[in-house]
């Protein structure tokens, strides 16, 4: 089984909204310092090598050079790096946005070149690559034959997976899609803004190919889940002005009735300065989780209001749970220059299990 997260949206080069990092301070770096067991690199490449872990896409430097993809084992707890250019001798481009494992393949997004490179799970060796497709984001499976790509210059691109071409576009009645999710014949897709802001997620459905829906959850949603209830959950990161601090608007996290498109409930946070980021959900599906100002926050999906305290108290770049450990994943991107890493954490207890060694701004995660 695999799932798929990311973080809150980027601009072409990466991120239009920071991470709660910023530059870190000596702290963190005595922190990671510190953390009991630093896992080693394991830089060997053979057949089957993959097929069972966690892959952990690296953006890279901001602009220029490559971004990488980096691979944990669960068995043997080596984290692998820079495995695409290991197996073939290439380098990925820039930015390495995000991953999604569908049908014994890698679809690796990668936005600053405009293409997704397809690779076998086993092995990472290329099938192919899906060109100028744009400012991609992210990529699902729909069927067998069929995938949708999410772009923010146009909308989702359908894409024909027989052959890596673009077979047509889908308006999404919105700016900037983002993030998407599969319920039933339907896909949702996060309205985002892109470069500017909108407040709607869409629907579409996978039969037709065709928009069935544009609802109104709030400013820049940019992070969707799915509860064990069946209904969606929207997380809304809020207008963030640099420039002007008083436009600021603060987040909200919606829920979303799949199936009337209606919203049945919003929980707005408490400050225009609360802007949260990347909404992830346990195996069970039955607890969301958040990062805001510093925190990872847990919500029940009956629950009514927002949590007042963390359960981890640490600021991370992007955030996942991995199915089968259940342990958090959360990245630290350091400088934005030099190799991040990913603490694992139990949440049990908010306490730290260990640390890899991985590349530069690590982002996005996809447990296989």
């Amino acid at each position: 089984m695999k799932t798929t997260i990311k973080l809150f949206s980027s601009s072409k080069f990466s991120h239009s909204t920071p991470s709660p990092l910023g530059k870190v301070g000596m702290g963190l770096l005595l922190f990671i310092a510190a953390l009991s067991s630093c896992k080693k690199d394991d830089t060997n490449n053979t057949q089957g090598a993959y097929e069972t872990g966690v892959f952990i896409t690296n953006e890279g430097p901001f602009g220029s050079g490559t971004g990488t993809v980096s691979f944990y084992n669960r068995t043997s707890g080596a984290v692998r790096n820079n495995i695409f250019e290991v197996a073939n001798n290439r380098p990925l481009g820039n930015v390495v946005q995000s991953i999604e494992v569908f049908n014994s393949k890698a679809y690796i997004v990668v936005n600053n070149a405009a293409k997704v490179e397809v690779v076998n799970v086993a092995d990472f060796v290329s099938t192919g690559t899906i060109d100028n497709v744009g400012t991609p984001r992210f990529f699902m499976g729909v069927d067998e034959h069929k995938g949708y790509l999410t772009d923010w210059n146009s909308g989702i691109k359908v894409i024909n997976l027989d052959n890596n071409t673009v077979s047509s576009t889908i308006a999404t009645g919105g700016s900037g899609a983002e993030q998407m999710a599969l319920i039933g014949s339907e896909v949702f897709v996060a309205n985002l803004g892109g470069f500017g802001n909108d407040s709607t997620v869409s629907s579409i459905s996978t039969t037709s190919d065709a928009l069935t829906a544009t609802v109104f959850v709030g400013h820049r949603p940019q992070a969707l889940s799915v509860d064990a209830n069946g209904k969606l959950w929207i997380l809304c990161s809020g207008i963030q002005d640099w420039t002007v601090p008083a436009n600021d608007t603060p987040g909200k996290l919606v829920r979303l009735n799949p199936t009337t498109k209606t919203v049945e409930l919003t929980l707005d946070f408490g400050s225009s300065s609360d802007h949260p980021m990347s909404l992830i959900t346990n195996e069970a599906k039955t607890k969301l989780y958040y990062s805001l100002n510093g925190g990872v926050y847990e919500v029940d999906v009956n629950a009514t209001s927002l949590p007042s305290s963390d359960v981890v108290n640490r600021s991370f770049y992007s955030i996942g749970i991995d199915p089968v450990s259940g342990y958090l994943f959360g990245s630290n991107a350091l400088d934005y220059v030099q190799d991040g890493y990913v603490a694992r954490y139990n949440l049990s207890n908010g306490s730290v299990v260990d640390s890899l060694h991985v590349g530069v701004i690590p982002g996005n995660y996809s447990f296989n």
